[in-house]
């Protein structure tokens, strides 16, 4: 699953896009280019790293609100009212 996950990842057309744009605004002639090109992926590897550890503590957080029993009551009413209000304008059309 992992080494599929990467190969999307690196394949990702995407990805190549934004790096072929964005990195040669950041590129000077007269300094090193490894260095260059490896500040903004240590960047985005960074920022990507909080992004993904952020994730487990949103959502259990989440979690814990959305098993609260008036969130379950709010959303079967909203979800209840919304399907009404559906089955009403597919009959009236």
């Amino acid at each position: 699953m992992y080494a599929q996950a990467f190969l999307a990842n690196v394949l990702n057309p995407k990805a190549a896009a934004i790096y072929l744009t964005l990195v040669p605004q950041f590129v000077t002639p007269r300094d090193p280019l490894p260095g260059q090109i490896l500040t903004p992926a240590t960047a985005q590897a960074l920022l990507l790293t909080l992004w993904l550890a952020a994730w487990p503590f949103l959502i259990l957080r989440a979690t814990r609100i959305l098993r609260t029993p008036r969130f379950t009551r709010t959303a079967a009413r909203a979800t209840s009212a919304i399907l009404i209000a559906l089955g009403v304008r597919a009959a009236v059309a």
